[in-house]
């Protein structure tokens, strides 16, 4: 596919960032035997239903790497298959597919190989939220429900922008949040129950990098009822997104530019993110997509209109929101997003048949394109203000004034 009249390169074993290619995160810190358990005792193979071996006593010890705490967390995992040499293993959970040579770890730094087979993280969390379904940027899934929202380390992208990069980057930066919180996957369900929550989603970090973990979390999450929501880059694999789709409900896709020199700033390329849209979709899952609109970087009106119209391609009921962007990360000396460009990009998006744009971050100065309205009449269905939901009209999914059913995941908050 051609992105504002470049194509993405062919794919080269000297490009790390390219799929198959070699992996160009190096841990030399990650010692042979560390997803053991004390006294050399293996942990238990296969990722499910199945508890990390417990962290040594002692664990986080002064000057201990991050990697090496979390290599003792992790089971064997089931998305990757052999290399293409004796040795070598090939992951399957994001769109770079590394060749993981033998005791090393892929792009994301937190896959890697051991004793033949690929472990991967299991048994912790970085971080856990209960807040409002909609700061996922979700807003056709249960509006107004409250949502656990739990992330791990590492990522398979290295956005500049990126709000959650103490996590999402800690084994890239020093300043990282450094810290592992044990817990079950049945534990952690439990604290989202006793919570009132509707929704519990994957984000913070890249889901898809720790399906196995996401995996077991959500179907037990399942069993008690919460729907699931994965909150990713979008650079997965039609295997990954096969893999989560029996436990998961909702994709939610960062599409985060257009063309291949934007993505390969950010470690990546945009054809599998776009293949992932439409892969999804097929599947079932319930999509949304975001885009952050960043000045200098992806602020052309020409390119956000072509990926307006490849969402569109795919299926006009997507949900496509434009959010502006505060200076943040590595891009600090960057201007705020104008809301009157935001808003502009959407009108032209909903005049080329988009059904459902939104401008969000912006609470301030545009209300209007917060609101879920009626595509047959126009009318407000749901009402929101600052990701938060004040009102919810719609009646059994529909609209209230002219019958017209609006697409999405509503269940008993939106009846």
């Amino acid at each position: 596919m051609e992105t504002n009249g470049s194509s993405a390169p062919e794919a080269s074993l000297d490009d790390p960032l390219e799929p198959g290619s070699r992996p160009h995160v190096r841990l030399e810190d990650l010692v042979r035997g560390a997803a053991h358990g004390p006294a050399g005792e293996r942990a238990p193979a296969g990722p499910a239903g199945e508890r990390a071996p417990a962290a040594p006593a002692g664990d986080g010890a002064a000057g201990e790497p991050l990697t090496a705490r979390l290599a003792r967390r992790t089971v064997r995992g089931a998305l990757y298959e052999p290399g293409p040499e004796e040795g070598y293993l090939r992951c399957t959970a994001c769109a770079h597919r590394c060749v993981v040579s033998p005791g090393r770890a892929g792009a994301c730094g937190i896959r890697f190989e051991q004793d033949g087979e690929l472990r991967v993280p299991f048994g912790y969390v970085a971080r856990h939220y209960v807040r409002s379904v909609e700061t996922n940027t979700i807003f056709h899934v249960r509006p107004g429900a409250r949502s656990l929202t739990f992330g791990m380390f590492g990522c398979d992208l290295r956005c500049p922008y990126c709000q959650n990069w103490k996590v999402s980057q800690a084994l890239r930066e020093p300043e990282g949040d450094g810290e592992p919180i044990d817990i079950s996957a049945a534990d952690l369900v439990e604290l989202a129950v006793a919570a009132g929550c509707e929704v519990l989603a994957s984000a913070y970090n890249e889901p898809m990098i720790t399906a196995e973990w996401a995996r077991a979390v959500f179907t037990e999450a399942r069993r008690r009822g919460l729907v699931t929501a994965l909150i990713s880059d979008g650079n997965t694999t039609p295997e990954a997104l096969a893999y989560m789709r029996p436990v998961a409900d909702v994709f939610r896709v960062d599409l985060k530019g257009w063309s291949a020199d934007q993505y390969r700033t950010l470690g990546g390329r945009v054809e599998p993110v776009l293949a992932a849209i439409g892969e999804a979709r097929r599947l079932g899952y319930w999509v949304e997509v975001v885009t952050l609109v960043v000045p200098g970087f992806n602020d052309k009106e020409a390119g956000l209109r072509s990926l307006g119209a490849e969402i569109a391609r795919v299926d006009p009921d997507i949900p496509w929101h434009l959010n502006a962007f505060y200076p943040r990360y590595k891009m600090r000396d960057r201007a705020t997003t104008d809301p009157a460009f935001l808003v502009d990009v959407a009108g032209v998006a909903y005049a080329r048949g988009m059904k459902y744009v939104y401008v969000n971050n912006v609470a301030d100065s545009v209300r209007e394109l917060s609101h879920t309205r009626c595509p047959g009449c126009y009318e407000v269905v749901v009402r929101r203000f600052n990701y938060e939901t004040q009102e919810v009209l719609l009646s059994g999914g529909a609209c209230p004034s002219c019958g017209t059913r609006v697409p999405g995941l509503w269940g008993p908050a939106a009846a």
